[in-house]
C-alpha cells in the first residue's frame, strides 16, 4: 500500500496536482490564501483520502474534462467531518452534511461545491455497487451499519502506512460491503438477522477456500443448516450462495496474485480458488477490469518501483481515478 502526505499552499500547484488525477475546472474563493493538507492511502483497487481544506472552491466536470479522463470505473464516497458539500448535475442538487455520506460519480457533467472542510474520500470500484444496485446516493452514517462503516474508515486512516496492501484491501472490502447494504436501503431492524446470516456464510467461505469442499450442500452441512434453509435465507438477504462463493473466491485470488512471493501459476491460483482456468479469467476481468495475467504483471511492476518522495509529485496520473477534494 502506498501512503503519502500533501501540504499545498499555492492554487496553481494544487490545480496541477488535482488535474493529474482527474481533469476539472476550478474556481477558488480566496486563491491568495489557499491551503490544503491531505493524506493518501491507496492500492490498485481502493483509495482513501483525508483532507483539511480551510478555503472554499468549486470544481466543474466539463465535457472536455470527461473526454480527457472518463473516471467511469469508480465511485467516490464522500464523508464530511466538518462542512456541508453540494453536488449539482442534471438531476438536481445533492447536499451532504456531517453524519452523512454521498456516493458520487465523475463520469458526467457536474458542479461540486467543496467548502472549508475536513472530510474523507473513499474510492470504490463501481463493480462493488453494480452487484447490488445503487438506489440511495446519500447515506446515513449516524447509526447502525453507517456508524460502523464510518468508524472503520477513520480507523483505517489512523493506521497510515502500517498496513500491507492485502490488509488494506481486506478492510476496504468490508467497508464496501457495508456501504453496499446502505445504498440499497438494507438497514431495517428486521433485516439484521438475515444480514448476520449472510456474513456468517461469507466468513465460512472466506476461511475455507482451497481447504474444503465449498459446494452448497457441504457448506450448509458444516454450518448446521439444510441446503434449502441456506439457499432461502441468502435469497431473502438479497444474494445467492453462488454470488457469495464467487465474490470471496475472486478476492482470495486477487490476494494471491498481488503477493510477489506467490509462485503459483495462473492455473494453480484458479484451481485453489475453485475456478476452471477459462472461467477464472473471464470472471476476474469482469470484476477487476483486467485479466489475472495483466493484474499480476502490473502488481509485480509496482512492487519493484522505487518509492517516490513525499509531496505533490507522488500523485500518479490515472484515467480511472476521481478527485476529492
Amino acid at each position: 500500500m502506498e501512503y503519502y502526505e500533501l501540504d499545498i499552499d499555492d492554487v496553481d500547484e494544487w490545480t496541477e496536482t488535482a488535474n493529474s488525477i482527474v481533469p476539472m475546472d476550478h474556481r477558488y474563493r480566496e486563491p491568495e490564501r489557499w491551503q490544503v493538507a491531505m493524506t493518501v492511502q491507496q492500492t490498485t483497487t481502493y483509495q482513501l483520502l483525508r483532507w483539511d481544506q480551510p478555503g472554499d472552491r468549486i470544481a466543474f466536470r466539463t465535457p472536455s474534462n470527461i473526454r480527457r479522463a472518463s473516471a467511469e470505473d469508480f465511485y467516490w464516497v464522500v464523508v464530511p467531518q466538518r462542512g456541508q458539500f453540494a453536488a449539482a448535475d442534471e438531476h438536481g442538487v445533492t447536499r451532504i452534511a456531517p453524519g452523512q455520506a454521498a456516493v458520487l460519480a465523475l463520469d458526467r457533467q457536474c458542479r461540486l461545491h467543496i467548502p472549508g472542510s475536513v472530510a474523507y474520500g473513499f474510492q470504490v470500484p463501481r463493480a462493488e455497487f453494480a452487484r447490488s444496485g445503487l438506489r440511495q446516493p446519500v447515506l446515513d452514517l449516524g447509526s447502525g451499519l453507517g456508524r460502523i462503516a464510518a468508524g472503520m474508515m477513520r480507523d483505517l486512516h489512523a493506521e497510515q502506512a502500517a498496513l500491507t496492501s492485502r490488509e488494506f484491501n481486506a478492510v476496504c472490502d468490508r467497508i464496501a460491503e457495508l456501504l453496499c447494504l446502505l445504498t440499497v436501503g438494507d438497514t431495517h431492524p428486521q433485516q439484521t438477522h438475515l444480514t448476520e446470516l449472510a456474513e456468517t456464510v461469507r466468513q465460512y467461505v472466506r476461511q475455507h477456500i482451497g481447504a474444503a469442499d465449498l459446494r452448497l450442500p457441504e457448506a450448509a452441512r458444516a454450518l448446521g443448516w439444510s441446503p434449502r434453509q441456506l439457499r432461502t435465507a441468502l435469497h431473502q438477504a438479497g444474494t445467492t450462495y453462488r454470488e457469495v462463493r464467487q465474490d470471496e473466491a475472486l478476492r482470495a485470488a486477487r490476494t494471491m496474485l498481488e503477493n510477489p512471493e506467490t509462485t503459483a501459476t495462473i492455473g494453480e491460483v484458479a484451481a485453489r480458488s475453485g475456478f476452471t482456468l477459462a472461467w477464472f479469467s473471464t470472471a476476474f476481468k469482469a470484476r477487476y477490469g483486467e485479466t489475472p495475467r495483466e493484474f499480476r504483471k502490473r502488481r509485480l511492476a509496482e512492487s519493484v518501483r522505487p518509492t517516490a518522495p513525499l509531496g505533490p509529485t507522488t500523485a500518479t496520473p490515472s484515467a480511472t481515478r476521481s478527485l476529492f477534494p
